[in-house]
């Protein structure tokens, strides 16, 4: 049997990332939330994540500096940027710091979802099929 890939969406905006999270687990993804930058590290210590989803804009700790953070002990972990307020020194900030990509908000899930393999068949070698079409 296939493992599941385990997802972790960090965000405070509840609404959107709870409709991401139910998107996410109808496409058969495992999924955690996190609605601040608090506790992003210890959780990410403690749990094996396939990829983490991550908002630039979260109360307290910037998502940068969790990105920063998270690079100092795990390199290679597929990390992609989101965000409603993407600026290009910020991307280009995050690109130095190797995210698997990103993935504006006003986009579809289905658009996260292809990130998602994406980064993995990059990141990981892994060689999960990316379901066909938007269903």
């Amino acid at each position: 049997m296939e493992d599941k890939i385990k997802v972790l969406l960090v965000d405070d905006e509840v609404d959107f990332i709870n409709m991401m999270q139910y998107w996410l687990k109808s496409k058969n993804f495992e999924v955690d939330v996190l609605y601040s930058g608090e506790n992003v590290v210890s959780r990410v210590k403690e749990n094996e994540y396939s990829i983490i989803f991550l908002d630039l804009k979260l109360p307290g700790i910037e998502g940068i500096e969790i990105l920063k953070l998270i690079r100092e002990f795990d390199a290679k972990l597929p990390v992609i940027i989101f965000s409603a307020y993407g600026t290009a020194d910020i991307l280009k900030e995050a690109t130095k710091l190797g995210i698997s990509g990103f993935f504006a908000k006003e986009k579809g899930f289905d658009e996260a979802a292809r990130l998602i393999y994406t980064a993995l068949r990059i990141h990981k070698g892994l060689s999960h099929h990316e379901p066909e079409g938007g269903e």
